[in-house]
């Protein structure tokens, strides 16, 4: 998706992004147990899950303003810096708009041949590359709040800024909020591929491809008049792909199902570019992708008094020169090489000493946070896209991240993970923008801490981010329904469920008042239109609540999960409930023939549609692979397996495939309230007549006692600091 359209509630209403963030309606809710926040607070998950959800959504014209020069224009004359150049305008959190200038460095060494004909199928061909890729972004924050109103900054090419050349005076006229990035990328790939047409339009393709990258960057930001942050990155990343299938991009011309081809009519009239960005909306596509990746980050920051002059004068002689300093970076990064993720605590702070003293000796400043992050992981990608109508992208993904600080008291943090995003927009319009979303991010995180002694046992933490725009109000209650049906059964170990947390779902979005007369099985039921919004729900287990979990016997398992299937087999368990046990073997199994009596039907019969004796035999089955799946987290004797299996067991990558909401309504049950911790938070753009905009955190059991904030805190400050940071972030 392309970077278009940052706002979606700034134009479709008078709300800012601020008040997405900190905005506190007054409201009336029956709470219970819940404890309705005075000041909303907002992850930074959640902030980069809003900015995906705006992007392409239709919105101002001004917004979606920018100038780009050629690979030929010169800007500066400035050592470095040439190549291509694009300005643009986003929107900070602080609704402020921001000036980006972005000026790229690329050079390229590539080698590519047809290795061998293959009869009936194709040539293979085998590609080798080399490159070096940079850019110098500036970010600047402007004065005015509208994007219109800044498009006199955005055509003033007089004063186009880059990071480079450093030196003391342009460092110390950094503005307030401002901020210079220089990310570079050093890559060496092989690649492999073939592909035939088997019919019209569509094709096979296998391919396969393995990168190597190292990603030293910096970033500089004015926090205030006294104090910029220097902030060193240094990523070596290693990324192994494969793609099959019927093709792993399958594309219909869009003459074949009616369309224009806009680069056949508009060509003549306009940029080719932009023909060619028309006809990617006009393009049915179908891609399936899997990739494997691992690496090693350290990064170091320090805060420098910019009118300190020893300070300053240090700065500048670290990064003196144009792209002289990649190469102490890369030198830093080499020196790195010996820290593997097996390191204990110890053994990781001698591994990054040598690298963060070479820096504070350069910089004669100590460093304020230094770190280092070892990963690996894989996703899976799933892309569809119908002309105009929809498009669709699904991705699944597995990682493990391993943090640790040089700060000794916090030892290593240990952090498996598993998650699913899907993200639907329809009628997308090109130069227009998207008129329908929704995007649903959900992840189930297993957090360890290691120190000296050992590490400790785990807590799990699951997130589910989910926001849209223009959906009816059926939509809407339908995301504050499912986290109910959650939360109703926290604590009632299989014994029905319990309305003490569950939300007010009728004060956040109401249901629309039917007519007098009627009818629901003729009438249609009157609903109206949300602009948009975004739900974050955070529920998390401490370590103890994991020890109920999956030391639960195997009668308890059973009785949960036959509580949540009364949601709809309600009749049917009523009368045979009773009949399910767990064997020796820790199989369910029930009596057929008393069933069969009961019931009143036998196997073979199936006159009213589904036989109740088949969905016996399913629940059955499901119940017995859910025992099996906690069971086998249970098994595990290494704490690091043990939480990569409960990780992927939560997310429904095991035998009963009942992941996140499914697997939580059983796993709740067999938790004492204690220790459980949930949040949600709400925010509305309703616009809707007569309804209140509703900007709420709910909150339950969040105390010191449990570490609910504390744990969150500090898994989400680690994985923002090591994360790429945004066009506005450093």
């Amino acid at each position: 998706m392309n970077a278009q359209a940052q706002n979606i509630f700034d134009n479709y209403s008078k709300k800012s992004v601020r008040q997405f963030i900190s905005e506190n309606e007054p409201y009336q809710i029956d709470n219970r147990q819940i404890q309705a926040s005075t000041v909303s607070s907002v992850n930074s998950d959640l902030i980069h899950f809003w900015e995906d959800l705006k992007t392409d959504v239709f919105d101002s014209v001004c917004k979606n303003a920018e100038l780009k020069l050629n690979q030929d224009a010169k800007i500066a004359d400035v050592a470095g810096i040439e190549g291509k150049f694009k300005r643009y305008l986003k929107q900070f959190p602080s609704k402020k708009i921001a000036l980006i200038d972005e000026i790229g460095l690329k050079l390229d060494v590539s080698l590519g041949r047809e290795l061998i004909q293959i009869p009936d199928f194709g040539p293979l061909n085998v590609g080798i590359g080399a490159s070096l890729e940079g850019k110098s972004i500036v970010v600047r924050p402007l004065e005015s709040d509208k994007y219109c109103k800044e498009m006199d900054s955005l055509i003033d090419l007089r004063e186009v800024k880059t990071v480079l050349p450093i030196n003391a005076k342009r460092i110390s006229e950094m503005k307030e909020g401002e901020i210079w990035k220089m990310p570079v990328t050093t890559r060496f790939s092989f690649s492999t591929g073939a592909n035939a047409p088997v019919a019209a339009y569509i094709n096979v393709f296998v391919g396969a491809g393995v990168s190597k990258e190292r990603k030293p960057s910096i970033t500089l930001f004015r926090m205030n008049q006294d104090t910029i942050r220097l902030r060193i990155r240094i990523d070596r990343l290693l990324v192994k792909s494969v793609s099959a299938g019927v093709s792993s991009t399958f594309e219909i011309p869009a003459s074949d199902i009616g369309l224009f081809e806009a680069e056949n009519i508009l060509t003549k009239e306009i940029n080719k570019q932009i023909a060619r960005e028309i006809n990617k909306y006009l393009a049915a596509k179908i891609v399936y992708g899997h990739s494997r990746s691992s690496g090693r980050k350290i990064l170091l920051e320090f805060l420098i008094n910019p009118k300190d002059q020893r300070q300053l004068d240090a700065l500048v002689s670290f990064l003196k020169g144009d792209l002289g300093y990649i190469k102490r970076f890369i030198e830093l990064g080499l020196k790195f090489n010996e820290f593997t993720e097996a390191a204990d605590v110890t053994q990781g702070l001698n591994g990054m000493n040598q690298v963060v003293n070479e820096a504070e000796d350069a910089l004669g400043v100590d460093a304020s946070f230094a770190g280092a992050n070892h990963y690996h992981g894989h996703s899976d990608n799933l892309n569809i896209a119908v002309p105009v109508i929809h498009n669709h992208e699904n991705s699944w993904t597995t990682s493990y991240n391993r943090y640790q600080s040089m700060n000794t008291k916090d030892g290593v943090m240990h952090v498996s993970q598993a998650g699913r995003v899907s993200n639907g927009s329809s009628i997308n319009i090109p130069f227009v923008g998207t008129m329908i979303k929704y995007n649903s991010d959900k992840n189930v995180y297993i957090i360890n801490k290691e120190t000296e002694r050992g590490a400790s046992d785990p807590v799990l933490l699951f997130q589910h981010n989910v926001g849209f725009v223009r959906q009816g109000e059926g939509t809407a209650r339908d995301i504050i329904h499912r986290i109910n049906n959650v939360l109703k059964y926290a604590g009632v170990n299989g014994d029905g469920t319990t309305d003490e947390l569950v939300l007010p779902v009728d004060n956040i979005f109401p249901a629309s008042p039917l007519p007098e007369g009627f009818d629901p099985f003729e009438d249609t039921a009157p609903s109206k239109t949300y602009k948009a919004s975004v739900v974050s729900f955070r529920l998390m287990f401490s370590a103890e609540g994991i020890k109920q979990l999956i030391y639960a016997p195997a009668e308890n398992l059973l009785k949960a999960y036959l509580n949540v299937m009364r949601e709809s087999e309600s009749e049917l368990l009523k009368k045979v409930a009773h009949l399910f046990k767990v064997n020796s073997k820790n199989v369910v199994e029930y009596d057929y023939k008393q069933a069969s009596k009961i019931l009143g039907v036998n196997a073979f019969d199936n006159d009213n549609g589904v036989n109740p004796l088949d969905i016996m035999r399913d629940m059955a089955y499901t119940a017995t692979c859910l025992i099996r799946d906690i069971f086998s987290v249970r098994d595990e004797s290494d704490w690091k397996e043990r939480s990569e299996k409960l990780a992927a067991v939560s997310a429904g990558r095991s035998k009963s495939k009942m992941g996140f909401e499914d697997f939580f309504k059983v796993a709740i049950q067999l938790v004492s309230k204690q220790n459980i911790s949930a949040e949600v938070y709400v925010h509305t753009d309703k616009r809707v007549k007569g309804e209140k905009d509703v900007t709420e955190t709910y909150s339950y059991m969040n105390s010191k006692d449990n570490n609910f904030s504390a744990t969150i805190g500090e898994v989400n400050a680690m994985r923002e600091r090591f994360a790429e940071p945004s066009t506005l972030s450093d």
